[in-house]
């Protein structure tokens, strides 16, 4: 029996074979779902400088990535995607036991928050939105507002509230100008953060003689080492992870509002896009460095979010629908033909590289982290006509 039916079997070399082994990850979560959907909780105990709750948040909004973007290509709601949908409503209702809580300062619910407006978003309104009664869409608001005015970290977090103010607006009917200026502000400040080639640094990147002159005051001052935190990160943040993934959610989700920084962002992930393919060999493998890196297949979502958004004119080796279509399924076949080690016997996914590693584990990584990596299975809300999946593969240059 393969590691996981479904993606460790799969040839992964069209639409059907790609939303097959998104349902395969998934579909082991569902017997760690609370009794009213709202948490997930893998029976697995790590440590995280989070609460639990935060924690089980997490199982249950990390596959919304799949879950939104499965609806968004019109793919019928069964028992595998309900209980998700049903999850929203005990979840974002304060007096439920299940209730998410309330977002407070740097919490770690902003980061999850951003996959609930992601589900949103990408969802048709009548297959999640409209599903809700006026209680539960007046909840759902509420908690997605609450992320307003909130001290967040200056780093890719900044997008969990751009993104959730966009679904604000654009399904839960809130007015753009009650958000205006914090939206103003908040993509203000990520802009600053962007470097050169279409990448971005994840916070503001200081100057190296600021950074030396600064270590060199503080030690003459205290005799100590200075304790500041440079934000000198640029790992796959920039790209697959966090920036250039959200900055294309928000050409997909946002251009209407916002055409000019649309535009400069499709520019941006043309840049990153020329350089990118590099980090892939011709068999898919990726270059594992920097942080988070147990989020896996997560590394390719660069590839699955430039085909989402639609983005057109890139460059080559990425230049035909095809090509990008490859250097996606080469990583996701790359995955599977090393997966015998990365799922524990229940099929979940276990914290690590190709084998269980806490080495690998980050203090913000829950038994449920490692499910960031499905943010590269949102190709599958790309229909079957799209030319995404019409074309033959392109070969790695």
């Amino acid at each position: 029996m393969p590691p996981l039916s479904g993606f460790s079997d799969n040839p992964l070399m069209n639409r059907d074979d790609v939303i097959r082994a998104s349902r395969a990850l998934i579909t082991p979560l569902l017997a760690y779902f609370s009794s009213s959907c709202a948490r997930v909780r893998i029976p697995f105990t790590i440590g995280t400088h989070f609460d639990e709750i935060a924690a089980q948040l997490e199982g249950f909004a990390r596959p919304l990535f799949v879950v939104g973007a499965l609806l968004h290509g019109r793919e019928p709601i069964d028992g595998l995607l309900q209980p998700w949908i049903q999850g929203f409503v005990a979840g974002t209702d304060p007096d439920h036991p299940e209730y998410w809580g309330v977002i407070s300062d740097k919490d770690q619910r902003m980061v999850e928050a951003e996959m609930v407006a992601f589900a949103l978003l990408a969802a048709p309104r009548e297959t999640l939105w409209d599903r809700f009664d006026e209680s539960t869409k007046a909840n759902v608001a509420s908690w997605l507002r609450s992320l307003q005015g909130k001290d967040i970290h200056t780093s890719n977090w900044l997008w969990f509230r751009v993104i959730s103010i966009i679904a604000l607006i654009k399904i839960c009917g809130e007015d753009l100008q009650g958000y205006q200026s914090q939206l103003n502000r908040d993509l203000e400040l990520l802009d600053t953060m962007y470097l050169q080639d279409g990448w971005s640094s994840d916070g503001i990147w200081p100057d190296a003689d600021e950074v030396l002159a600064s270590n060199a005051r503080v030690f003459k001052e205290t005799g100590k080492r200075n304790q500041t935190s440079w934000s000198r990160q640029a790992d796959y943040y920039s790209g697959s992870f966090a920036i250039q993934l959200r900055q294309l959610l928000y050409v997909k989700f946002a251009s209407d509002l916002d055409m000019e920084r649309a535009e400069r962002y499709r520019q941006q992930a043309r840049e990153f896009g020329s350089q990118f393919w590099r980090y892939f060999d011709e068999g898919g493998a990726a270059i594992p460095f920097g942080r988070s890196l147990t989020y896996r297949f997560g590394c390719a979502g660069f590839f699955a979010a430039l085909a989402f958004a639609g983005v057109d004119n890139l460059p080559a080796p990425l230049d035909t629908p095809g090509a990008v279509r490859g250097h996606l399924l080469r990583h996701l076949r790359w995955w599977r033909d090393h997966s015998s080690d990365m799922f524990f016997s229940d099929g979940t996914l276990n914290i690590g590289w190709l084998y269980p590693n806490m080495f690998l584990s980050e203090d913000y990584n829950s038994s449920q982290s490692a499910y960031w990596a499905l943010k590269s299975f949102v190709v599958v809300a790309l229909t079957a006509d799209n030319s995404f999946w019409t074309g033959a593969e392109g070969q790695h240059p």
